[in-house]
């Protein structure tokens, strides 16, 4: 079983890149057949990992979020479903060339690191807990949707004010449409990490006892938090749209993923049930 899963977590990781390689194509030469043949792999690559994970989860016998590797590969296909969702509403291909790197990210990270054969702590067999985990991983898909289209912003507004008009102009929507997603993105992100910290805080609380509070990953998604409601707070009051805003969306995003993954691994203990 361990060889099977070990192979068909590779796979997951191969068909992604093959996926990444056609929407980069499509980047280079956009036509509506690179379009449908992307599309197609994006859902190959999603069927893949479904098997995947199907797989893992009767290794572990519970649903792959016992610990930070697990959880790596159950966020990147959550997001790929959430991707697939927002590409097929808005007929928009051209952002999967900025969103499937993370998703490679994310899935060779858990590769390497995963372990089969942890143990399960009893504080994830609680209800409260799932429901807590599915708060955090919507909300940073949420937030990785607002990193993606704010670093298309970023790069189109720059090819715009060179007044060299080149591929990013030619392939990427308008600015006020990447704008409105990013910021649509980020408040909806901003409400699912709100409901999640403050369950996971209430579960804490009947959890752990001592200065938990404090625990490095704690502080770091109140970090997280706040930077987002500073997105929020400077859009409404302050009128940071655009390139403001989209600067603070990719600090607030990169801070995320050093909290997710560095922080949990490497520093917090509660998170890793230790």
């Amino acid at each position: 079983m361990r060889e099977f899963l070990t192979t068909l977590s590779w796979a997951v990781f191969l068909v992604y890149g093959v996926t990444l390689w056609h929407y980069i194509s499509f980047f280079k030469n956009k036509t509506a057949a690179k379009a449908t043949l992307s599309r197609r792999w994006v859902i190959i690559s999603v069927a893949v990992h479904s098997l995947y994970l199907a797989v893992l989860t009767t290794r572990l016998g519970h649903i792959p979020v016992s610990d930070t590797f697990t959880l790596l590969t159950a966020c990147a296909w959550f997001f790929v479903v959430v991707y697939l969702i927002i590409e097929l509403r808005l007929k928009e291909v051209t952002m999967g060339v900025f969103f499937l790197p993370i998703i490679l990210l994310l899935q060779v990270v858990s590769n390497l690191f995963i372990n089969f054969d942890k143990t399960l702590s009893p504080v994830l067999l609680e209800l409260f807990f799932e429901v807590h985990v599915a708060f955090m991983i919507s909300a940073y898909a949420a937030f990785t949707i607002s990193c993606i289209a704010s670093i298309m912003y970023i790069l189109l507004a720059r090819e715009m004010q060179s007044k060299k008009l080149g591929i990013f102009f030619e392939r990427l929507p308008s600015l006020q449409f990447i704008d409105n997603l990013s910021n649509h993105a980020v408040n909806i992100g901003l409400l699912l990490v709100m409901f999640g910290f403050a369950l996971g805080y209430y579960m804490g609380l009947g959890v752990w006892e001592g200065t938990w509070a404090f625990d490095p990953k704690m502080i770091a998604v109140a970090v997280s938090l706040l930077i987002y409601i500073v997105h929020f707070v400077t859009r409404r009051s302050f009128g940071w749209q655009g390139h403001r805003a989209a600067i603070v969306s990719v600090v607030g995003f990169s801070w995320l993923l050093f909290s997710f993954i560095i922080v949990t691994t490497f520093f917090s203990k509660i998170h890793n049930f230790q």
